[in-house]
């Protein structure tokens, strides 16, 4: 799970209630269902509009996923994986692979299909331009289905200070169709300003952060495939174990808490 979510969730809405709070405003205005039913209506309804019900949910499914981080990409494990199958292969060729993949139950997780994709591509005697092409056109197409979330995200983002915009106005027309209370009319009027606050608080602190979340988490996976296709190639070309290891040590850099990895890497 990634714990940052939940911190950073609660430090921005935590920050905002606690400096509001100490300037003696009341919280309890702020919350308030008919500008949330506006604002976050109005949102969903034109993401859908715009992405259709299947990118709403896609998007949903690829930030839960990133969050729980049930799979996430192991830099190190990945490694020691070619490297053993660089051994194995250069004793008993690359027949080898068949055996590994059945005894391997890792290859069978979401974070290491490429690899064994690469894997059946090496037992059918593909060159290693040949098996970087098809990999290369797999990563693509997986790259451009998380690209799309990200869009869906970055649409709320938009939208949503607009669903504000609109429900402060539709507020405010409720105000001047009644202005005979001048108590009640600014009681109003603070409601009314409610729907600009929820727009903006949506997008900058839920739907933006959303987005940005998943666009590290690609481009991460994104270097984690390279890391695949590279040291795949190089297994099936017959590269030794010890110059896989050196050679994809480079990539630990883009991982945190990896410099120390790489540093070994490139002295080994």
């Amino acid at each position: 799970m990634n714990i940052s979510v939940i911190i950073g969730l609660i430090v921005a809405f935590g920050g905002l209630i606690v400096g509001y709070g100490m300037d003696g405003g009341n919280v309890n205005a702020l919350f308030l269902v008919s500008p949330f039913f506006i604002v976050f209506g109005g949102t969903i309804g034109t993401v859908i509009f715009s992405f259709g019900i299947s990118g709403l949910t896609s998007a949903l499914k690829a930030f839960m996923t990133s969050f729980l981080k049930k799979d996430a990409p192991n830099p190190t494990q990945l490694i020691e994986k070619l490297a053993a199958m660089s051994d194995e292969c250069r004793s008993g060729g690359l027949l080898k692979l068949e055996t590994m993949m059945e005894s391997d139950p890792d290859l069978s997780k979401s974070q290491y299909l490429l690899l064994k994709e690469g894997m059946i591509l090496a037992l059918d005697t593909n060159t290693s331009d040949q098996i970087q092409e098809a990999l290369e056109a797999d990563m693509m197409a997986s790259t451009l289905k998380k690209q799309m979330a990200i869009e869906v995200l970055e649409g709320a983002g938009g939208y949503s200070p607009t669903m504000g915009v609109i429900g402060t106005v539709m507020g405010l027309v409720q105000v001047l169709s009644n202005m005979t209370d001048a108590e009640a009319l600014a009681e109003s009027i603070a409601i009314a300003f409610v729907a600009t606050l929820y727009g903006v608080v949506f997008a900058n602190l839920i739907y933006l952060p959303m987005a940005n979340n998943l666009k590290c988490d690609l481009k991460r996976d994104k270097i984690f495939k390279h890391m695949i296709i590279d040291g795949i190639c190089m297994v099936a070309s017959g590269e030794n174990s010890r110059n896989i290891k050196n050679k994809l040590a480079l990539y630990y850099q883009a991982f945190p808490n990896g410099e120390k990895k790489y540093r070994e890497g490139i002295n080994n």
